[in-house]
Formats: structure tokens, sequence, C-alpha cells
């Protein structure tokens, strides 16, 4: 019994001494937790109250005395000037509304959309029917043209699917508002109202018949013209008639359709025509008074770096292609202006951020799939000496992988958007795996400026989501020494690597800022002029050995300062300060959680960019051009929506209070 006692005295006095070690080691986290927690609002609260910090947060003061500034003043507000313009609009109004063109395009949309959505069927089966009649006079008739099966496999599902159709008993716009996908797209995607698939069908036998035989000469002309090739030019037919119905519909074909432009010849033109159509929409509804413009110093510093670029690329080295090339840019550069003035509420804010993050995943899961598969470009963009063990690079719709790279940091931070304000389960789910999908391909791209501004990005969007951060950073802490023993080989070396001039894309490119800092100092002023071409008729006289051939200077602040001169630099450090200084306002004054995050979320984009742009010149795509300066244009229109909420409900707060007393 004695020892017995003794055994069980002796297991107790172990098991005090394990509790002790286990409660003084938790005591000693949570203390250190709090240590952190009191460090994170010390530094929140450091960064508003200090002297940057209310720099950063005074976009507003800076706004209010553009307002008063002479040049608004004197020109904008000033009464005569606003006669002279209001008459001129009303002339040009007047002209468009009577014009007999908008009249006849109003008169056929609308005769459009209330047709039948059975003779709607009766073009779809005509040309169906024709596209294999011509399919067999082709198998038949060998000295036509050679047969394709291909033919024959589209005439057929066009005659199925016009099926539906022929026994439905609704007009197009009734059919489109009940179908599931095409009522969603309308609807929620495109902003369409519920009343606007409430037509009254109008019958026409005469149109019926016009269509059967339209769709008729439609199928003849696949003789000639593949049929993928005539549905195509239907599909753009409709998509511009979209654009041109409402110009906010340009905007989201623009960014959803952003890396699909890969599938025509030329992406810049495709999205150039794109936007130039949605530039003329708009201009036409605003000239009609249906949309409006307003201009903030923002939009201002956004112009006059427009203006040099224009102008660098007018008196530049690269002759009548490096012309082209600042036109196109400003072109494309223009959809800021068409964002802050067309997407006004909310609503359409989510509209885009949605249609980023929708085409971002797609593209994610192409380029995991096109490695998965071993469908794969060359090594080109990889020192296979050096890295013998990576396959490859994932560049999926893109020219190359470190362009697919700055694309996925721009759309990474609106996908952690939408996971953070995710209420049910399955949109969770879904966000997450957007998050991880994104965050993988990235990774496949082997991009080490793209791993870098990825880390960068969640840690900064993560920061301002929520002070106690730091804590879950000292968490993370303990793991990066278990790291090289979770992730692949391949991956540590190739991010060990950074600044290792043993790898020949290093050491590439920290010879050609040399060679491009030689070029800078003999035209520090006014540069060489705007584009790739200008770079690549200049830099080979100042590039070393073996450097010549390199298409830029893989930095985005030494191209624009060389491009552009030092007046172009200045500019853009402007409308930088500026973006800055507009959204951490934003983000410290406001109380919408949700747009504060969408902010959020477009600085930790354009942020994460900038970075990325340390170690390339990620202007180089237009495509990426276009999208950096829409990501500006929707945090920019973000805030002016909260700011007019907000004085709204401040209005609606007085006129009740009046109203009470």
């Amino acid at each position: 019994m004695k020892s017995m006692k003794g055994g069980v005295a002796l297991r107790k006095k172990k098991n005090n001494s394990t509790d002790g070690v286990s409660s003084t080691g938790l005591a000693a986290l949570s203390a250190i937790i709090f240590l952190l927690d009191r460090l994170s609002d010390f530094i929140y609260s450091s960064l508003q109250n200090s002297f940057f910090g209310k720099i950063f947060t005074s976009y507003s003061k800076e706004q209010e005395a553009y307002e008063n500034s002479f040049l608004k003043s004197h020109f904008v507000k000033n009464e005569s000037f606003g006669r002279f313009f209001r008459s001129i609009r009303k002339f040009f109004s007047r002209r468009i509304e009577d014009s007999f063109i908008l009249n006849r395009l109003e008169s056929f949309s609308n005769g459009i959309v209330t047709m039948p959505l059975k003779t709607l069927g009766n073009f779809w089966f005509s040309f169906g029917i024709y596209v294999v009649i011509v399919y067999l006079l082709r198998l038949f008739i060998p000295v036509i043209s050679t047969a394709s099966v291909d033919f024959a496999v589209v005439g057929v599902i066009i005659c199925v699917s016009a099926l539906p159709m022929l026994l439905s008993r609704d007009n197009i716009a009734r059919a489109v508002g009940k179908s599931i996908i095409f009522g969603t797209l309308f609807k929620e995607a495109l902003g369409y109202r519920e009343e606007s698939f409430k037509q009254r069908t109008s019958q026409n036998k005469l149109k019926s018949n016009l269509m059967m035989v339209l769709g008729m000469l439609l199928g003849i002309l696949t003789l000639v013209i593949h049929p993928l090739t005539i549905l195509g030019s239907i599909a753009v037919a409709v998509i511009f008639a979209l654009i041109l119905f409402s110009p906010e519909i340009g905007i989201i074909i623009s960014l959803f359709g952003l890396p699909f432009y890969s599938l025509f010849n030329s992406p810049a033109i495709t999205l150039g025509i794109v936007v130039f159509t949605t530039i003329i929409s708009y201009t036409v509804k605003l000239v009609r008074g249906k949309r409006i413009l307003k201009f903030e110093i923002m939009d201002l510093s956004v112009l006059l770096f427009g203006v040099i670029i224009y102008f660098s690329g007018a008196i530049t080295s690269g002759g009548i292609t490096g012309y082209n090339e600042a036109l196109i840019s400003c072109e494309l550069m223009s959809v800021y202006f068409l964002i802050v003035n067309l997407i006004r509420t909310e609503r359409w804010i989510k509209r885009c951020v949605a249609a980023l993050v929708s085409s971002g995943v797609i593209v994610s899961l192409i380029g995991i799939a096109q490695y998965l598969v071993g469908y794969l470009p060359n090594n080109a963009w990889l020192d296979t000496d050096y890295f013998y063990d990576i396959k490859g690079r994932a560049v999926s719709l893109f020219e190359n992988p470190n362009i697919l790279a700055v694309y996925l940091v721009i759309v990474l931070p609106f996908a952690l958007y939408m996971f953070s304000e995710a209420k049910s389960g399955k949109s969770k789910l879904l966000g997450g795996i957007s998050i991880i999908s994104i965050l993988l391909c990235t990774v496949l791209t082997w991009s080490r400026g793209a791993w870098i501004s990825a880390i960068f990005c969640v840690l900064l969007f993560a920061l301002i989501y929520s002070k106690k951060t730091f804590r879950y950073i000292f968490l993370g802490c303990f793991i990066i020494p278990v790291l090289p023993f979770l992730l692949p080989q391949s991956v540590i070396r190739r991010f060990t690597s950074i600044g290792n001039l043993a790898d020949s894309s290093t050491m590439y490119r920290v010879y050609t800022w040399r060679g491009t800092l030689n070029a800078i100092a003999d035209n520090f002023m006014g540069g060489i002029g705007y584009g790739p071409t200008a770079f690549q008729s200049i830099y080979p006289q100042y590039a070393y050995a073996g450097i010549e051939a390199a298409e830029h200077s893989h930095n985005l602040f030494l191209q624009i300062l060389l491009g552009t001169g030092i007046s172009g630099l200045i500019t853009f450090i402007i409308v930088i300060f500026l973006f800055a200084q507009m959204n951490f306002e934003y983000i410290k004054t406001s109380k919408d959680v949700s747009q504060k995050l969408i902010v959020a979320a477009a600085v930790c984009s354009v942020m994460s960019t900038l970075l990325f742009g340390v170690f390339d010149y990620v202007w180089y795509s237009y495509r990426i051009f276009f999208l950096f300066w829409a990501v500006i244009a929707i945090a920019a229109a973000c805030v002016r929506v909260g700011k007019e909420e907000a004085r709204r409900h401040k209005a609606e707060f007085i006129y009740n209070e009046n109203e009470i007393f």
C-alpha cells in the first residue's frame, strides 16, 4: 500500500510539473501576443497621427484648394464659359437626337429585342441547315473545295440549339430574362434592369421570312468563310451593340475579356477598338445629357502624365512606330476617365471587381492545366543550367510568364477582398479556391519578382484589414524554418537565387539597368521618347557587351525616366502620391467596410505592381498598362461613390432632424 501511494504521489508530481510548464508557456505566449497587439495599436496610431500620416490623409484639403483655384473658378466655374459650353452641348444634342442614324439604330434594336424567339429560331435553323448542305456539297463535289468535318459538326450543333427557340412563345427580351445563364449575365454582370425584359412582342411574318432568308445567305457564305468566323462576327456585332447602348458594359467587357484578346492577331489593337467604342458611346451619352463629366485634382495629374506620354511619342527617336506606341497608350490610359465618370454606384464597382477576379481565376486554371500537361513554351526565360529541375514556366493566355505574373499580382488583392466579403460557406469556398488558384499559378510562372510582390500584397492587405495581423506575422515566423522541408527544392532554390549574379537572368537585368543609367545620364531632362521602339534605337549605344538586344530596361521607373525625362517621372510620382493620399484618407475616415476593402485591394494591387516594376518593365504589355490605370480608376470611383453616399446620408439626417424639431 505504501509503495502504491508513493507511485501515485510521484505521478501527481510529474503531472503538476507538466501542467506548470504548459501553463507557463501559454502565459508567455499570451503575454507576447498582448505586447504585439499593444505594439500594433501604437504603430497604427503613430502612422495616423504622425507628420507622414497627416500628409497621406490630406487629399480633401488639396481637392478643396483645387476647387477654389484660379483655373477652376475662372474657367470651369465661370458663368459665361458655362453658358457657352451648354449652348454647344445643346446644339449637338439636338442634332444627335434628331439624327437619322440614331433613330434607325434605336428602332432596329427595339425590333430585335421584341422579336419572337421563334423568328430567331428560324434564322438559326436555316443557317445551320445550309452549313450542313454546304458541307455535303463539298463532300460530293470536291471541285468546290475540300470537305471538313468541323463544318458538319458546327451545322448540326446550330440546328439542335435552334429547336428550343422554335418551340418558344416568348420574345427575345422575355426569353433572355427567364434564362438562368443569360438572365444572370445581363442582370447581374451587365446591369440591365428587370423592366428591360418585359417587352411586348412585335409580330411580323415578313420579318420572320427575311430572317430565314438571311440565315440561308449566311449558310451559303460558308462556301468561302468558315462558319465559326461568321458566328464570331455575329458575337462581336452583338458586343459592340451592347457597348453603344451602355458604355458601362464596355468597361466590364474590357476588364473581363483582357486576357482573351490573345485569341486575336493583335491583342492591343483589339483592346483599343473596345476602348474606342466605349469612348464613342460615352461621348454620345454625355452630349445627350445622359452621363456626367467631373474632374478632380487626381484626374488632372493623370491627364498631365498622359499629355507627357503623347508629346514624348510625338518627339521621339522611335519614329512613327514610337508615335503610334504613345498614341495607343494614351487611348488605353483613357480608361481611367471612363471608369471614374461611368462607374458611379457600389454595384457597378463590384461588377468591375467580379469581372477582374473571375477572369483571373480562368486564366490561373488555364496556366495550372498548361503546366500539369506539360504544354509549355521553350525555356527562353529560364537559366536551364542553374534551374535544371524546372521544366518550364506557365504563360496561360499571355505572351510570356512575366506578363502573366504581373497580371496575377494585380488581380490577387481583389480575390482577397471577395474572400473577406463572402458571407455564405459556398462563397467562402469559391473565394478560397480563387485565391489558391491565383497563388498557385503565380508560383508556376517562376517569376521571383511576382513571388516577392505577392507576399508583399498579402501582407499589406492583411495589415490594412486588421490590426491583429502583427500577431499572425509573429506566429508565422515559427513556420519559416520549416518551409525548406515542406516546399519543393526547386522553389527554394529559385527564391534564394534572388540577387545571385550566377543566374544569367539576374546578371542580364543588372547590366541592363547599368546601361539604361548610362543612357539616362545623357538624356536626363527630355528623355529619348516613349515606348520600346525608342529604347531599342538608343539603348545599344550605351549597353554593355552582350546585353545590346534588351527590349526594355527591366525597370518601370528607369523606363519612364529614360523615355519621358525627369518631368515624366516626377508627374508619375505625383499621380501615385495623390492616389495614396486619396485612398488612405478614405480608409481612415469611411465607415463603409466593404468599400474600404475594395479601396484597400486597389492600393495593394497598385503598390505590388510598382514593387514588381523595380524588377521588370511591367508596362511592356499594353494590356497590363491598361489594367494598371483601370485599377487606379476603380479606387478613385469607389472613393467618390463612398463620399457621395456619405454626403447624401448627412443631408438626409439634417433633413430628418429639421422635420423632428
